[in-house]
């Protein structure tokens, strides 16, 4: 089963916005104060899907001055324009992969960010932040056609927020995650594992 969540960009962001709001959204969906801070790398390489490289974290400033969903000259290959960043929760082993893609105007045109999570509770909990975070923040939709946590589903970041959040609790992270996504009975217990080893 494919797990991507998605987000469209009706406007440009900083990476800064994202990563913010981002880290806001994991803790009000989790009824948390704070969560793990979630940190974003660059220029990972892997080969056979092993590892080759950690790449680089992109600092406050690069996330400040990096600006995703700005439109794209459709003369040119708007896939060359799309980037690829991860984003990996503090204190485990849980990766997003974060992939701006531009349309061509032959696919309907726009801009939306598409996250892939690790298999974990806390990976997809973690993605489900971050497109709420970019949907909100870009006036944009929240796409979640693949893991149907909301039934019916919704579009409108705001009330998938408002509709799923977990009231304050004791959970430590990983258990709050696990209890997020077990509140959707319908998925009945997946995913399995709650945080990469």
């Amino acid at each position: 089963m494919s797990v991507d969540l998605e987000a469209t960009l009706p406007r440009p962001l900083t990476l800064a916005t994202v990563m913010d709001a981002a880290q806001g959204t994991l803790a009000e969906l989790l009824g948390l104060d704070a969560a793990p801070r979630l940190r974003l790398l660059a220029d990972r390489r892997y080969e056979q899907g092993r590892r080759l490289s950690e790449g680089r974290q992109v600092d406050r400033a690069e996330l400040r001055s990096t600006v995703i969903g700005e439109s794209v000259d459709h003369e040119v290959d708007a896939i060359s324009h799309s980037v690829h960043y991860e984003v990996d929760v503090s204190g485990g082993n849980d990766t997003v992969w974060m992939m701006v893609i531009h349309h061509l105007s032959e696919a309907g045109g726009g801009v939306e960010a598409v996250l892939s999570p690790s298999r974990t509770c806390v990976g997809v909990v973690t993605a489900t932040a971050l497109a709420l975070a970019v949907a909100s923040s870009a006036g944009g939709e929240f796409v979640d056609e693949q893991i149907g946590m909301l039934r019916p589903r919704s579009s409108d970041p705001a009330h998938v927020i408002a509709a799923t959040r977990l009231p304050p609790g004791s959970d430590d992270f990983v258990s709050a995650c696990e209890r997020y996504l077990r509140q959707f009975s319908h998925l009945n217990g997946w995913p399995r594992s709650l945080s990469m080893p």
